[in-house]
């Protein structure tokens, strides 16, 4: 029996690059998350050693200094694994997308432009794909620790996801259609390039600069309409906060320090959002091959 089509053949052929390494990929992940939970803990280590200063044990500050060489141990190790894992990735899976869509004589500019998405395929596994998980970590972990040293403060905090999903579950599927048009358009600029058509060149970059501005404009208004709701509830915690009965320095340090997390990984939500859309189409055209 046939095993499948060429297509899914194909498929598998150029994304089994990256499933073939998928223990090695893991294992880099592995190391993001705990990287992710030591940046998570300064806040708490922080705060502990201020109220030990305060009251004169400095023992209070081991604490901090551990999670921070452990931290630094970590990270390091994590980008020289990464780095080299990832660029072997993608060396492999650029010959392969160069090599089936020649076969098929497919127009040199869609192999090139296919080429240049192939890596930027692999850089989302490599670059954004950590910052989602640090910002799904900061979100849910900073969250969770907001209401250890205040419910209502993380009540407040998180009344603040709800709106702030709306809209960018809103503006992410308007993002992802015009990420298929700029593709599109993306992969015919080396024919344009080659014939160098002055009419032709002018309307072609016009029409890439066309969407740029427009995914920009998206993620603009995303942006700015979460930075207003984060403000808002920003400010409500720290009235609260301040004004809870014999809290001490440390516990108010540590508290707006997880808002301010919440705030940093909420800021990075729309890029974020336009990055998946991207990889969403860049990984179709990738399966068409």
């Amino acid at each position: 029996m046939p095993t499948g089509t060429p297509e899914t053949d194909r498929t598998k052929l150029v994304l089994g690059r990256i499933k073939s390494r998928r223990k090695q990929i893991s294992f880099t992940y592995l190391l993001t998350l705990i990287e992710n939970i030591f940046e998570l803990m300064y806040p708490w280590a922080i705060g502990i050693a201020i109220n030990g200063l305060l009251m004169d044990k400095w023992q209070l500050v081991i604490p901090l200094i551990v999670i921070w060489v452990l931290h630094i141990v970590i990270g390091g190790l994590r980008q020289l694994y990464d780095t080299r894992l990832f660029t072997r990735i993608y060396s492999a899976m650029a010959g392969d997308v160069i090599a089936l869509q020649r076969e098929d004589s497919t127009e040199v500019s869609q192999v090139s432009a296919r080429v240049d998405m192939a890596e930027e395929f692999i850089d989302f596994f490599e670059t954004e794909m950590p910052v989602i998980f640090a910002t799904i970590i900061s979100l849910i972990g900073s969250l969770v620790l907001l209401f250890f040293y205040d419910v209502w403060s993380g009540l407040i905090i998180a009344g603040l996801f709800v709106p702030i999903a709306v809209i960018n579950f809103i503006t992410g599927r308007r993002a992802l259609k015009m990420n298929e048009a700029y593709n599109t358009q993306w992969e015919e600029e080396v024919d344009i390039v080659r014939q160098a058509h002055p009419r032709r060149t002018r309307v072609h970059f016009g029409r890439l600069a066309q969407w740029k501005i427009r995914l920009s404009d998206i993620e603009v208004v995303s942006w700015t309409s979460t930075g207003v709701l984060t403000l808002g509830a920003t400010i409500l915690v720290l009235v609260r906060v301040a004004g809870i009965p014999g809290v001490l320095a440390g516990d108010i340090f540590a508290s707006l320090a997880y808002v301010l997390r919440i705030e940093q990984a909420l800021d990075r939500v729309p890029e974020t959002v336009q990055q998946v859309g991207r990889l969403i189409d860049i990984r179709r055209r990738i399966r068409s091959l």
